[in-house]
């Protein structure tokens, strides 16, 4: 018997199934979320060995999960935040260590779900029966009567979405041909005007500049994105794009109360904050203006600090430091390749000045796969050198 044939047989049946395993979760993720959660768990259940990876930017994840269920006094919620935190952990571990990760397949499959989500968020907006609550429009200062969140649950978690596939589409766009990622771009950018997010069309600007400085083709992708912004929002005669309406906007207003409130919390509970998922159980006590039912504080930097303290921003801050010293180093070594990931996490931070949407479970889910995968080709790399 030949064992070297039937090692690489053994071998390419592993891969292929790795494969849809793979592709089936980077699927749910993004089209129904909680049932990849669920594929998660199963396989950390049916594999906890496959779990365990200590480096040195997953323990100080691990360690600022920890801080955010031990200073919780509502243990029951803060354990299922932190249970979706290490799931998510646990999705960068699988997506880093495979030997499966096909860097082309994955994003033509990507880019393939994305235009059917984009597609579901278009008929969401020519839909007559189609309604938002009203929170969300600020009618009294827009003409706004909708907008579209997908499978995404809400309309600026959509919106990060979006700007996080047009970074990605840009990589390989050729705006001379008609390609499938010509067609994502430009029905992205479409989907994006429609959630009217301005924290998205900010952050995703704002990244494409940046980027520019590294290569000047996202200069141009940068001035198509607001062209089309500005002119389509022109057209639809919404005034989202009049940033003078700001100061007037109730969206705005009610963002400095939660801030206001977020900063009280932080003061009382600056050590280890408060736990995961619990901003609702406090608000009540610090506020008669922003309601108990809220999640978030509405801005990413508020809401680790509340949730974690000192300690978990801190944690957090080192976090961020080691990846973007990493992705310094590459892109001075001229690795072109970096240039995406490092527009994504800009992206992400100038994001969460407006908002805390890197933190929800389906965001956090993308970008922890995207992250292995990001890694995994990174290590593929160094050994061919």
């Amino acid at each position: 018997m030949n064992y070297e044939i039937a090692s690489q047989r053994i071998s390419e049946l592993s891969n292929d199934k790795d494969n849809k395993f793979l592709f089936l979760l980077l699927i749910l993720s993004i089209v129904f979320i909680p049932a990849a959660y669920i594929l998660l768990a199963a396989l950390l259940l049916k594999r906890p060995s496959e779990a365990v990876n200590f480096s040195s930017p997953v323990a100080l994840l691990y360690a600022y999960t920890a801080i955010g269920l031990i200073s919780s006094e509502y243990k029951i919620i803060s354990l299922f935040f932190a249970l979706l935190i290490i799931l998510c952990i646990h999705s960068f571990n699988i997506f880093s260590t495979s030997t499966a990760v096909d860097l082309k397949k994955i994003k033509k499959y990507l880019y393939i779900i994305s235009l059917a989500v984009f597609l579901y968020g278009i008929l969401q907006y020519i839909r007559p029966d189609f309604n938002l609550p009203v929170k969300w429009i600020d009618a009294d200062e827009y003409k706004l009567s909708k907008r579209i969140y997908s499978t995404f649950f809400n309309p600026n978690v959509f919106g990060f979405y979006i700007s996080f596939i047009i970074i990605l589409v840009c990589e390989d766009l050729d705006t001379k041909k008609s390609t499938l990622e010509s067609s994502v771009f430009l029905s992205a950018v479409l989907c994006l005007i429609l959630t009217f997010s301005r924290a998205a069309w900010f952050s995703l600007t704002a990244a494409l500049v940046i980027s520019g400085f590294m290569n000047r083709k996202y200069f141009k992708y940068a001035l198509i994105t607001v062209v089309l912004i500005f002119s389509t929002d022109l057209i639809l005669g919404s005034g989202r794009t009049d940033f003078s309406k700001v100061t007037r906007d109730s969206s705005f207003i009610y963002r400095l109360e939660v801030w206001k409130v977020s900063i009280k919390i932080i003061k009382d509970n600056f050590l280890s904050g408060i736990g995961f998922g619990t901003l609702s159980r406090y608000v009540g006590e610090y506020s008669n203006v922003v309601s108990t039912k809220i999640e978030h504080s509405h801005n990413l930097y508020l809401q680790v600090f509340t949730e974690t303290g000192v300690l978990g921003f801190g944690i957090f801050t080192c976090f961020i430091i080691k990846i973007f010293k990493y992705l310094h180093i590459k892109l001075k070594e001229n690795k072109n390749e970096f240039i995406t990931p490092s527009a994504i996490l800009a992206m992400s931070l100038i994001h969460g000045l407006a908002d805390s949407v890197v933190l929800t479970p389906q965001i956090m889910m993308i970008l922890c796969i995207y992250g292995g995968i990001a890694a995994s080709i990174s290590k593929k790399a160094q050994t061919y050198l």
